[in-house]
């Protein structure tokens, strides 16, 4: 009996490891815009393309691997560890460029266009897993997930601490051994804690192209999409400029460090709040992040104006890094709603991969903003240049609540078992998670 309750933790514990890589996704979103600016910034107008890619890919992976089934590997477990795999050595890739160059460039650019996609694929196979074996949503509250969530971006942050006073020539680099190396490892347990479940897994559903970006795309409202997006573009923009920024004023490594680490754990204690109190989507969430984001932005913009540092302006950073934090996990997770409610016909995997374009979206709009701030920094030499990336997160966030004021009157969502060209009603109930994150949006209009 003792040996059926460990096996039973070691198993939940198994499902979530692929969280482990969120730590990579935080160290580009946090760390991309100082490193690239000393190898090429004209990767910064590009980034856009390269997170807009995913949304033509990503239907096309999903119409494969749902037309893959084998003995030995069922649907996910030969992709998953294959992705993860790649992924690693390409974020290593993405992040060696020492100097300027074209070789360089080429390397950021392709490095970070096939890590963007092998991580997501290697996410959506593990959420795809985990739900299944674990009747988990795409909303519910999942404590474990959180949790290698949360050791992820710890890992990133002192991983980078560490190897700055190592040799801060190499510091992205290494930083990115560890993390891909820690993915890999974390897949691979991943992939032999769940190997015998492969039988449960199994199933193959045969669609054809126009009928998968249907199943995306079709119906889906774009105005409470584009609201959603523009959200988290406004607080990537903050994300992605705040260390910069802080560079750029003079704080100190363990300065900056303390600040990455505020906006993380800001943010980790406001996803697990919200996981556990926010249930539906409601217009009292875009007045929040609204609030956020003016908060930030003018907070921001008047330590930029007064080019000074200090310890009052170091206490300003720590304050915007909380805000950032708390406004971000708010943001995502009222995408996570919006996109449940969005479509006519909806399954927790497409919304789980929506989330996560959505997510790549909003950073390449904040690598856009980005670019126009070290533009103008490198032709004024001013920290007053930030002030531009700033007033364009308030921009967004305002779009974003116009799009939120007038939205596309549509009938809520219901939950689409009929996805899968299989009949069978008892495969329908084991290929999708329950439909209890689509039953709880329902019931609130926005």
């Amino acid at each position: 009996m003792n040996t059926r309750v460990y096996e039973s933790k070691v198993h939940k514990i198994g499902l979530s490891c692929d969280a482990f890589s969120t730590g990579c996704l935080v160290m580009c979103l946090l760390f991309f815009v100082p490193y690239v600016s000393a190898v090429d910034t004209t990767i910064m107008w590009v980034m856009p393309v390269l997170c807009i890619l995913p949304f033509a890919v990503m239907p096309l992976v999903y119409m494969v691997i749902h037309r893959f089934d084998t003995l030995l590997f069922g649907r996910y477990h030969f992709v998953m560890p294959l992705s993860a795999f790649l992924c690693a050595p390409f974020f290593v890739i993405a992040w060696s460029a020492n100097g300027a160059g074209m070789a360089q460039t080429y390397a950021v650019f392709f490095g970070m266009l096939v890590f963007a996609l092998t991580v997501m694929i290697y996410r959506y196979c593990a959420f795809s897993v985990r739900a299944r074996l674990s009747d988990m949503g795409i909303v519910d509250k999942y404590p474990l997930y959180e949790l290698f969530c949360a050791l992820g971006s710890i890992a990133a942050c002192g991983a980078f601490a560490g190897f700055l006073h190592y040799n801060s020539q190499t510091v992205y680099v290494n930083t990115a051994y560890v993390m891909g190396g820690a993915t890999v490892l974390f897949a691979l347990i991943q992939y032999l804690i769940t190997f015998y479940d492969i039988p449960r897994l199994g199933g193959r559903r045969v669609e054809g192209v126009k009928s998968v970006f249907k199943s995306f795309y079709g119906g889906i409202d774009v105005k409470l999409y584009l609201s959603a997006l523009l959200f988290e573009a406004a607080f990537a923009v903050n994300a992605a400029l705040i260390v910069y920024f802080a560079f750029a004023l003079g704080v100190d490594i363990y300065g900056v460090m303390a600040i990455v680490a505020t906006v993380i754990v800001a943010y980790g204690i406001s996803a697990c709040f919200c996981a556990r109190i926010i249930v539906r989507r409601s217009v009292f969430l875009s007045v929040i992040n609204i609030i956020y984001i003016v908060l930030s932005c003018g907070t921001l913009a008047l330590l930029a104006a007064l080019n000074k540092s200090g310890s009052g302006t170091f206490a300003g950073l720590i304050i915007v890094a909380v805000i950032v934090g708390l406004g971000g996990a708010v943001a995502v997770r009222q995408t996570k709603l919006r996109l449940l409610t969005v479509k006519p016909r909806v399954t927790t995997g497409t919304v789980f991969i929506l989330s996560e374009l959505t997510m790549f979206a909003a950073v390449g709009i904040a690598l856009l903003a980005a670019a126009v701030v070290v533009a103008v920094l490198q032709s004024t030499m001013s920290v007053t240049a930030f002030i531009y990336g700033f007033a364009i997160a308030v921009v967004l966030a305002l779009l974003a609540m116009l799009l939120r004021v007038f939205p596309k009157k549509r009938k809520p969502a219901a939950l689409d078992t009929a996805e899968s060209s299989a009949d069978n009603a008892t495969y329908a109930s084991a290929t999708y998670a329950p439909a209890t994150d689509i039953s709880r949006t329902q019931s609130t209009k926005e």
